[in-house]
């Protein structure tokens, strides 16, 4: 008997109930019967088969019950946008019945017909809100990322004031000042003829990543090197110093 038991569960590979056809596979339980002690071991498998088949059996929920009246509050696919629009007056009516049951013990039952408008026009209004939002964030942004650099870079880049101020340092011994505008004539220079775009709240790293493929990226490297001595030095830099950025400079500025 257990050797049929066994064969029959092995040929077993669906199960057909209700005009559906179940997909089986008993070769577990199969294997176990025809092990050591395989029929106490398949009895204890089969009784908690069993029992969860008979709860899902006493299961209070039809799910062609469940199905139908889905479809009866949201529409088939066939009724298109009237099924989302009757939902949704559904989801109304349900609010404003609710409302009303709250404020009948009060004495009386206002009108609720107004609930639906209310709510669409909060609706409409937290929209409104949320787009005046995005927008000003979005003018503020062009104008603090656009605007506000553009009107910088243009009092920035002026290579000829910046030479003129090079000079005068250069004139008056000042060493440190003189290479500090070399640098910035050097820049302003490049930008100019739109070699570079600069920007004065690029690192100097960066700005010499900008400017690798001109033809005085070496002069100006050294030029950057050579300020960042002067400038952030803790000794004050010599003439001849300031006369090498000048030579640098003008490298770049015509390279």
């Amino acid at each position: 008997m257990l050797a049929q038991a066994t064969a029959l569960l092995r040929q077993t590979t669906a199960l057909q109930t209700h005009g559906d056809t179940v997909a089986v596979d008993d070769a577990g339980i199969a294997d176990v019967l025809a092990g050591p002690d395989g029929a106490n071991r398949a009895l204890a498998i089969l009784d908690a088969y069993i029992a969860a088949a008979d709860r899902a059996a006493s299961s209070t929920i039809d799910p062609a019950t469940a199905d139908a009246r889905l479809r009866g509050v949201l529409g088939g696919t066939e009724t298109g946008g009237t099924s989302s629009a009757q939902a949704i007056a559904a989801v109304l009516a349900w609010i404003a019945n609710h409302i009303a049951t709250f404020l009948s013990g009060f004495g009386g039952v206002p009108d609720l017909r107004f609930v639906p408008w209310v709510i669409a026009a909060f609706g409409l209004g937290l929209v409104a809100f949320i787009v005046a939002t995005l927008g000003r964030g979005v003018r503020e942004r062009v104008r603090r990322e656009v605007l506000l650099p553009e009107r910088a870079l243009a009092r920035t880049v002026d290579p000829v004031a910046h030479l003129r101020s090079a000079e005068a340092a250069l004139g008056s011994g000042r060493a440190r000042e003189a290479i500090h505008e070399l640098y910035l004539y050097a820049l302003a220079s490049l930008a100019a003829r739109e070699l570079i775009r600069y920007d004065p709240a690029l690192t100097d790293r960066e700005l010499l990543l900008r400017a690798a493929a001109i033809p005085s990226a070496d002069a100006l490297r050294e030029l950057v090197a050579l300020y960042e001595r002067a400038w952030f030095g803790l000794r004050e830099p010599e003439a001849v110093e300031a006369e090498r950025a000048r030579t640098l400079a003008t490298r770049v500025s015509t390279g």
